[in-house]
């Protein structure tokens, strides 16, 4: 009892004791935390030892002695014959896993243990959801347990036994599993299904039961157990699915009306979650602008979380201008921390959002440009933000990332010879680091294409990576080349009056022939045919679809290129010193 001068009385035997507010505080801050208190070999019961997990796991206990002592302990206390212990045992596992403890022994045990309680029907859906829990937070690939286990949640939604914070776990450890390639195939499923019941049921079916039990209660549901059911959804990647589609609009609602209880993190994975499943619905989008309008919320924001913010709101081209500004200035304040393909889906989104920041820009460039041996010259702490900058390496990024990257800043048309001088090099940097090279001939060619025409947009052809990516479009099987990608790859060579090689011309002519310039709208076939002509190639059937689509066109104005109109030069106009520095 706290009274009003401050003391605490405790009673005992009788008697009575006070404790003035100063010792409370001093015995407070010097107690111990549960993982440095007990001692693990006298542990007794396994209650305690997932006390001592759980408070391990909150302080981000890491020691690796230590937790193979926990696991040791578990499994010595692990009792087959009660529920309980299988449900502490896969708590205590999901424990560990958020620290990356992997112990392989104690996750098989805990399969098999989970797998025989799921065929004896003892498994509820809680424990089911942990050890799924912890099979995806260490990537873990049992499928005969997986399998097995995702038959059990089958029939615990049929028998109506599922709880939502057990639906919401196992759904998102599915969703995990599925994208690091962990779950198995749906014959596992069906295998443990007619094994047990004598009837098999798919994944499609696990996911639409799913849906509608989550949808019918979803009231029963909080605010992150439905977050997790979203995060799942976007996860398994099903578009155009009728009762997908009425579930997601059904979390947005619900969430629209609790997002002050979402997190920032959860902000952005619901923006990025409604853009991966091409769902619009203004009512979420509308209350997470609110959301992430509070200073402290963006600020909470990591690098990863501020790009799938700027994703999901430039997927449904938002008109919000103020609150993309906003986490644009959040975006320029931490961009040394941001990694190769961080900045190319920001500067990307913000160019699709029609978001023009020539600040965040002209650093991004400057950031890349950047060289290790740039910082010699450079102050100590310049010297230190280059050494630790994720960005300044561009070795690690891979083939696709960089291109992700070149065509962001073609998009916002920077025109900087250098930066795409350096993406130029790191695209065809071999060695065992990078294998530029070898990864090239592993790509596909729409890939190859991007690249092409990421560079052709600011009317940048670098002489070696042109000559390598021409080659293996030539060298490419016929029917490798589609034919949009033709039509995209012919309009970029045009742009910078590139000589294509015959082997790269009887690709082009294969790709472009008569029956297939059907599938090009007029914008593509004009497109196509100014390209021709600028290049000199000679495409009768094309001249002849174009003549068909539109009569009415001069046919000089097809086949009479004339004379190219010299471009204007690029006046640059000049700046004080005060723009200039505004700027950078």
């Amino acid at each position: 009892l706290f009274r009003s001068h401050q003391t605490v009385q405790t009673g005992f035997h009788g008697g009575c004791r006070l404790l003035s507010s100063s010792s409370v505080k001093r015995s407070a801050s010097s107690a111990l935390p549960a993982h440095l208190s007990y001692n693990l070999d006298k542990l007794e019961d396994t209650a305690t030892l997932l006390l001592v997990a759980r408070s391990a796991a909150a302080s981000d206990f890491v020691e690796p002695s230590f937790w193979r002592s926990c696991s040791l302990q578990a499994q010595r206390l692990f009792t087959v014959e009660s529920q309980s212990g299988i449900s502490e045992l896969a708590r205590f596992a999901e424990a560990a896993a958020t620290v990356g403890h992997r112990d392989d022994e104690l996750m098989y045990n805990l399969g098999d243990a989970a797998a025989a309680a799921a065929v004896a029907g003892k498994l509820d859906a809680d424990s089911l959801a942990s050890v799924l829990r912890s099979h995806a937070l260490l990537a873990f690939k049992n499928d005969r347990v997986v399998g097995q286990l995702e038959f059990t949640l089958y029939e615990l939604m049929r028998q109506s036994r599922a709880t939502a914070g057990g639906l919401s776990g196992s759904l998102w450890a599915l969703s995990q599993l599925s994208q690091a390639g962990c779950l198995p195939a749906e014959r596992s499923m069906e295998t443990a299904a007619k094994s047990t019941s004598g009837f098999g049921a798919s994944r499609q079916e696990l996911l639409d039961a799913a849906s509608r039990v989550a949808l019918e209660h979803i009231d029963f549901f909080s605010a992150d157990q439905l977050y997790e059911v979203l995060q799942a959804m976007s996860g398994f990647r099903h578009r155009d699915d009728r009762q997908l589609s009425a579930l997601v609009l059904g979390i947005g609602s619900s969430l629209a009306r609790q997002c002050a209880d979402l997190s920032p993190a959860q902000c952005a994975g619901a923006a990025k979650s409604f853009a991966v499943c091409r769902i619009h619905d203004e009512r979420i989008l509308t209350a997470l602008a609110g959301r992430l309008r509070n200073k402290e919320v963006r600020t909470a924001l990591t690098p990863q979380e501020l790009a799938d913010v700027l994703y999901g709101f430039a997927k449904f081209t938002s008109q919000d201008t103020a609150l993309l500004d906003l986490l644009s200035i959040e975006v320029r304040r931490r961009l040394h921390l941001f990694d190769a393909s961080q900045i190319s889906s920001t500067l990307a989104s913000l160019a699709k959002a029609g978001i023009n920041s020539p600040v965040l820009t002209s650093r991004a460039v400057q950031l890349l440009r950047r060289a290790p041996s740039g910082a010699k010259g450079a102050s100590s702490y310049e010297a230190d933000e280059i050494a630790n900058s994720p960005t300044c390496d561009l070795a690690t990024a891979s083939v696709k990332e960089l291109s992700a990257l070149a065509m962001a800043f073609g998009k916002l048309q920077a025109r900087d010879k250098r930066l795409f001088e350096r993406l130029a090099e790191a695209l065809m940097q071999s060695g065992p680091a990078a294998r530029r090279q070898g990864q090239f001939s592993l790509e596909e060619s729409a890939t190859l294409v991007n690249i092409v025409h990421a560079f052709t947009k600011v009317h940048q052809a670098p002489p070696k990576l042109f000559g390598s990516l021409t080659r293996l479009l030539a060298d490419r099987p016929q029917e490798a080349l589609a034919t949009r990608d033709a039509v995209k790859l012919l309009h970029a060579l045009a742009k910078v009056d590139y000589m294509i090689l015959p082997p790269l011309q009887e690709q082009l002519m294969l790709a472009l022939r008569p029956e297939r310039l059907g599938e090009l709208g007029v914008f593509e076939l004009l497109k196509l045919a100014a390209a021709a002509r600028r290049l000199g190639l000679e495409l009768p059937a094309l001249e002849a679809q174009v003549g068909a689509v539109l009569p009415n066109e001069p046919k000089g104005a097809r086949t009479e290129g004339g004379p190219q109109r010299r471009p204007t030069a690029w006046k640059r106009r000049w700046q004080s010193a005060r723009k200039r520095k505004w700027n950078w």
